[in-house]
């Protein structure tokens, strides 16, 4: 069967159709005409807001304080320096020296063989005050120590790499910050000929640090003091040792080779300087007594004559002392000196009494000389095989208290501490350093000295930071940094002010223009909003602000007019004569509640405002959008219902034919 009615020769789809579209077209043109007005509307007055908002916008900025207060910087050599102001810089010309580029610290390690090994041990890795422990085990790689290091969740900041040198590869290790204060240091745990000491680093500098920290710890326990005053004794008795900072430059200087020579026989070390402490405290008491006696002496004449001269009177002090001679002292030295300790001395008696007294001195030189004999038969018996040296050790401390024995293990400690700190200064093979760790310096108008850890430095001067990019080369002028105020910037907001403007000119004219000749009108043609937005702009233009100076109280004073045609146009040599004259006056004029931007924002938030004459047209134009859906959704439900009523009568009317032909065909054959 072909569509219904085909048996019977008649189209009902398309009579239906027909019948429907007959009844919708004339309402589905008049819902469609005023769609396509409301939607041309909508879209009119959207274009008419977004330009009066962009006008809007750029008076919200003239309101900012920092509208007015940005700073332009340029500089003589911005290969060398550059420069960013903020609203707090304050205009002037400066002069920059840069002394030296900030840079990371980058330390490498002597060509390694290809198959060496490494481990057991441990590295301990610092970038300036933090640091990490890095576990190495037995036969590592190189390329290991460069995983754990670059993979730890310790690491504070440093990264190693291998580089391919012709004698083999060689370990660098990096820091990522630069600055003086983030040096790398590496202190390697492990045996004295293990291949890991190949990663230590230390500067000279530290090496004779500790050197010297080792040394004052044996002199310390050696003289029973502690390791500052050590350390001054040590100074003291060295003044002509060099700066550390000059021994670093110079590995051949005099102090690295007094320091090294001072720790090459520790033992000497502690004995020379307990002899030395020891005779000088006996040398002073002597020289105190000698002294005591002499001045007491000299107190004697001198200050208290009636008790020494015989006769004594006041009347006769002239003569008497003129004549007076003091006895010479009848004691000699070693008498002079016991005679302050003897129980008991007097003149009568200092003969006798001196002689048969032993002093302390005395009683400690006899003690001491003992004790050498012991300790001399004692090397002796080990010279010649009687003992061994752990048996010498034995008896010589079974004479020592407990508190001098934990005082000579304190000593061989020490002891052993110097010889290892000795050995490094001599046989250093750890890495050597590539690249310096340093800050950035400058010299600002040849007078502050001003220093970063990165090139940067900020508020060098007061809202201003410096980028630095090169070094001033010696014999050169310093680069001039100038900071102005940004006139052009100013300039250049106006100039877009009144672009905008004149952009909402032109669109408001587009929209409500008609066509002379053709009498076409544009969709906004005679509505009273786009009069009314260009008579409320033109009369702010027009206005007095007067808040602001005498002499700028206008839009027109600064050069902006409106022409025959409605747009605004800028005279700028009036404009640049205000910008230079009175730049610091114009946030009076353009800024504060009552001034022109104000002024301008309010009169376009009144019309595209929440409640603004654009926003509510707007408003009014989407209802009517919303009717006409509903108009368009009760047009289609009621043109489905006739198509479906029409199709149905057809029908009907396509049966009862049928069967009157069936009827008919019968009647017809009956009779034949």
């Amino acid at each position: 069967m072909g569509p219904i009615g085909m048996s019977s020769g008649m189209d009902i789809n398309s009579m239906v159709s027909k019948i429907v579209d007959a009844e919708r077209v004339p309402k589905q043109q008049r819902i469609n005409y005023a769609r396509d007005q409301v939607d041309a509307s909508i879209s009119a007055y959207g274009r008419l807001r977004e330009s009066l908002d962009t006008m809007k916008n750029l008076m919200a900025n003239f309101r900012q304080e920092k509208a007015f207060a940005t700073r332009s910087v340029n500089t003589s050599e911005d290969s060398v320096v550059s420069a960013t102001a903020t609203t707090d810089a304050i205009a002037g010309n400066y002069a920059v020296d840069v002394l030296q580029l900030a840079q990371s610290h980058k330390i490498a390690s002597d060509p390694i063989p290809e198959d060496i090994k490494f481990g057991p041990g441990k590295l301990q890795i610092s970038l300036g005050d933090d640091s990490f422990d890095l576990s190495v085990g037995k036969y590592s790689k190189l390329t290991d120590i460069v995983r754990s290091i670059n993979g730890s969740r310790s690491n504070p900041g440093v990264r190693a790499s291998v580089i391919k040198d012709m004698d083999g590869p060689r370990l660098i290790i990096a820091a990522n910050q630069s600055g003086a204060e983030k040096s790398i240091s590496i202190n390697v745990q492990a045996e004295p000929e293990s291949e890991l000491q190949r990663f230590e680093y230390k500067t000279l500098e530290q090496r004779v640090a500790d050197l010297e920290s080792a040394q004052a710890n044996v002199v310390a326990l050696a003289n029973n003091i502690t390791p500052e005053e050590a350390a001054a004794q040590i100074a003291s008795e060295s003044p002509e040792r060099v700066d550390s900072a000059d021994a670093s430059q110079n590995p051949d200087s005099l102090s690295t080779q007094q320091a090294a020579q001072s720790a090459n026989d520790p033992q000497t070390l502690t004995e020379e300087s307990s002899a030395s402490q020891q005779e000088f405290t006996q040398q002073d008491l002597i020289q105190q007594q000698q002294a005591q006696q002499q001045l007491a002496q000299q107190a004697a004449i001198s200050g208290r004559p009636e008790d020494m001269i015989p006769g004594w009177t006041n009347t006769a002090s002239g003569t008497l002392m003129d004549s007076y001679r003091h006895p010479e002292p009848e004691l000699d030295d070693i008498a002079l000196e016991k005679s302050t300790q003897v129980p008991g001395w007097s003149n009568t008696a200092s003969g006798t009494l001196t002689d048969s007294y032993v002093t302390v001195n005395e009683a400690q030189a006899k003690l001491d000389e003992e004790l050498a004999q012991e300790k001399q038969e004692i090397e002796q018996a080990v010279v010649k095989g009687e003992i061994t040296e752990e048996q010498a050790k034995q008896i010589e401390r079974s004479k020592l208290e407990p508190e001098e024995i934990e005082r000579l293990e304190k000593v061989e400690v020490a002891q052993q501490e110097l010889q290892q700190a000795q050995q490094a200064v001599r046989t250093y093979q750890g890495m050597s350093q590539v690249q310096a760790a340093q800050d950035s310096v400058v010299v600002l108008d040849g007078v502050a000295k001003l220093a970063s850890h990165n090139n940067v430095i900020e508020d060098a001067i007061e809202g201003v930071d410096l980028t630095l990019k090169g070094t001033t080369k010696p014999g050169e002028r310093a680069s001039e940094i100038g900071v102005e105020y940004d006139r052009n910037s100013v300039r250049a907001d106006i100039e877009q002010f009144v672009a905008a403007y004149n952009q909402f000119f032109q669109v408001s004219q587009q929209l409500s223009k008609v066509d002379p000749v053709t009498g076409q009108a544009g969709p906004l043609a005679g509505d009273s909003i786009v009069r009314s937005a260009d008579s409320r702009l033109k009369s702010v233009f027009s206005s007095t602000i007067e808040q602001a100076p005498p002499d700028i109280q206008s839009l027109t004073e600064f050069g902006i007019t409106t022409t025959r045609q409605g747009n605004l146009e800028i005279n700028y040599q009036m404009l640049d004569k205000q910008l230079n004259n009175n730049f610091n006056k114009l946030e009076d004029f353009f800024g504060g509640n009552q001034g022109f931007a104000k002024k301008v924002e309010d009169a376009i938030h009144s019309l595209t405002g929440v409640t603004g004459s654009i926003r509510t047209r707007e408003k009014s134009l989407g209802e009517q959008n919303y009717r006409l859906n509903d108009d368009q959704d009760k047009l289609d439900r009621r043109m489905d219902s006739l198509q479906q009523r029409t199709h149905d009568k057809f029908s009907a009317m396509q049966d009862a034919t049928s069967k009157m032909q069936a009827q008919l065909s019968g009647l017809m054959n009956g009779l034949a």
